[in-house]
This record gives C-alpha cells, sequence and structure tokens, in this order.
C-alpha cells in the first residue's frame, strides 16, 4: 500500500500533468497537495528517489518529474520559460501606466503565466484589487486603457494581449465563495500562483491571509514574489490624486459612480445575462466582479480524477 506521501506526489504531478508541467523537488515541496503532516524537502527527495510504488508512475528527466510515459513534456516546460520574459516585460509597461490609477490597489499575474507556463498564444490574465467601493471604476478604466492600446483579447492578429476578467474590492479579499466546489483543485493552486506585479499596501500578503482556507489543500504554499515589482512613486502618488479628481470628482460623487456602474452593468447583460451569478463561472457583485464564462475548472478536475483513477 502507498504511503501518505506517496499519494501526495502522485496527486499533484497528475494535476499538473494537465497542463504539460513536470515539476522539481522544490515545487513538489511547495504545491504537495493535501499532504498528511508537514514534509520536508529532504522528504520529498528521499520518496521521489527510493520509492517502489512510485518508481513505474513517476520519471526523472533533466531534474524534472513527470508521469511516466510524458518524459518529453520538460520541452514543452522550457519553451514556454522562455517565451515568459516578454510576456512580463510588457505586464510592467501596463502596470506602471496602471499605478497612476488610484481606483486599483494591487495586480496580480493570474493562470498560466503566474507559474511560468504560458505559450506563444496564451493571453496575460491579471487579477485586480481595488480601493474599497471603487471596483466598478477600477474595472472600467484598466478596461479603457487596453483597449485604447489595442490590447484587449479580441484585438486581430494581436499576441500577448490582456485578459481582465477577475475583480473584487480590498475590504472584502476572501474569495472563497468563488470555488467550484469543494474538491475544485484548481482554485486552490490558483490562489498560490498569483504573483504580484503592483503591490504598494501590502495587500497581496492580507489577501494570502484572508484566503487561509487554501491552505487546507496546499498547506506548504507560500507567498511569491515578482523580481521586477512595481512601485508606486511619489509623482505616481500625486498624479494619481490628479487623475482621480478628474475622473472621479467628489461632486458628482454617486451619480458619476453609477454612470460608470450602469454602463458596464448593460454590457454584461447583453453579453452574459443568462449565467451570470448562477454558479461561480460569472460572478457581478460590489465587491467582486469574476468573469469566466468558458470556466474549465469540472474540465481540469475530471481529467486529475482520470490520471489518477489509472496510476
Amino acid at each position: 500500500m502507498p504511503t501518505d506521501l506517496e499519494k501526495s506526489i502522485i496527486k499533484t504531478l497528475a494535476f499538473f500533468d494537465i497542463f504539460n508541467y513536470p515539476l522539481t523537488e522544490l515545487e513538489f515541496f511547495k504545491w504537495l497537495y493535501k499532504p498528511s503532516s508537514p514534509v520536508s524537502l529532504a522528504d520529498i527527495r528521499t520518496t521521489l528517489t527510493k520509492s517502489q510504488w512510485l518508481s513505474d508512475k513517476i520519471s526523472q528527466t533533466q531534474g524534472f518529474y513527470s508521469l511516466t510515459g510524458r518524459e518529453d513534456i520538460y520541452l514543452s516546460r522550457k519553451t514556454n520559460n522562455n517565451l515568459v520574459e516578454a510576456k512580463f516585460k510588457k505586464v510592467v509597461r501596463l502596470v506602471k501606466v496602471y499605478r497612476f490609477l488610484p481606483f486599483v490597489r494591487m495586480i496580480a499575474i493570474c493562470n498560466s503565466l503566474a507559474y511560468s507556463n504560458a505559450n506563444r498564444d496564451s493571453d496575460i490574465d491579471l487579477f485586480i484589487i481595488s480601493r474599497r467601493n471603487q471596483i466598478w471604476l477600477a474595472r472600467f478604466f484598466t478596461i479603457i486603457i487596453i483597449k485604447l492600446l489595442g490590447q484587449r483579447p479580441e484585438a486581430q492578429n494581436r499576441r500577448d494581449t490582456f485578459c481582465l476578467s477577475f475583480f473584487i474590492d480590498e475590504d472584502k479579499l476572501n474569495i472563497e465563495s468563488g470555488r467550484l466546489h469543494k474538491e475544485d483543485i484548481y482554485y486552490p493552486y490558483w490562489v498560490s500562483q498569483l504573483l504580484p506585479v503592483y503591490n504598494p499596501d501590502g495587500l497581496y500578503e492580507k489577501f494570502l491571509l484572508a484566503n487561509n482556507w487554501y491552505h487546507q489543500y496546499l498547506p506548504q504554499a507560500y507567498a511569491n514574489n515578482f523580481l521586477a515589482e512595481v512601485k508606486e512613486t511619489k509623482a505616481s502618488s500625486f498624479w494619481g490624486k490628479v487623475i482621480g479628481f478628474i475622473l472621479y470628482p467628489p461632486f458628482l460623487g454617486s451619480w458619476l459612480y453609477n454612470f460608470y456602474r450602469r454602463s458596464q452593468v448593460k454590457i454584461i447583460d447583453r453579453n452574459l445575462q443568462k449565467i451570470v451569478n448562477i454558479d461561480t463561472r460569472v460572478i457581478v457583485s460590489e465587491t467582486m466582479l469574476k468573469f469566466y464564462p468558458n470556466d474549465r475548472r469540472e474540465l481540469f478536475y475530471k481529467k486529475w480524477q482520470g490520471r489518477i483513477a489509472n496510476l
């Protein structure tokens, strides 16, 4: 019979295999799925190299572990890793513009690019935390900017376009309600892999604390650091206040906010009305705006279960 650690290792690797992503020993340690007790890196290394139960299920190629028969996916990982630097530079350029919007308080890369697994045609997905009670302003102006730059996903013949599909309010950081179901394996990994690019108020760390539920699944996951993190400057702070006053003057208050909100709700209703708030794919509220109409989490869950069943 396999040990609990062997089971956790195979479940972890089976999940990442869905995305053609072999793992290193350190990544096993960080992303180990539901270990029954704390595990050290040495425990991981020993089990990977000496386990008889795993020996015919896992292969190692150039330091990357994959399911047996899937050894060649390390090439896909290396290829994608070589593409991310250009994508990261594009994110930094955009975020340096976004920091002048006072409605935006944290920006993180999410989905495949967050763990350097985006391919050449992948969009760049961003997760944004807005200033309290300004979520509709944050969404309106961040989208307007990429639209003016021709960087929306619908832009023709453009690569590395930006997808802004998830916003939350800084006062409501817990996003557990967005889980598909209790066995939604993708969602805790999504939280743990967020890569903060703009974090002047330390909201990323507060976000992780508010979402400590993900440690039920990934107890050894830890915060990420982006080496090229964009900082708030005196200039961006000053001009942010000026821009905020121009775009959202206090004397127009709630009237103008409702205008920005209504203009977006009309578009949402026209395109997504049938699936808004019926499940966790599309959530529209005053504290969370989540737009994943083609949510594939159930598909990922079934693929993961299928892989485990065949091992």
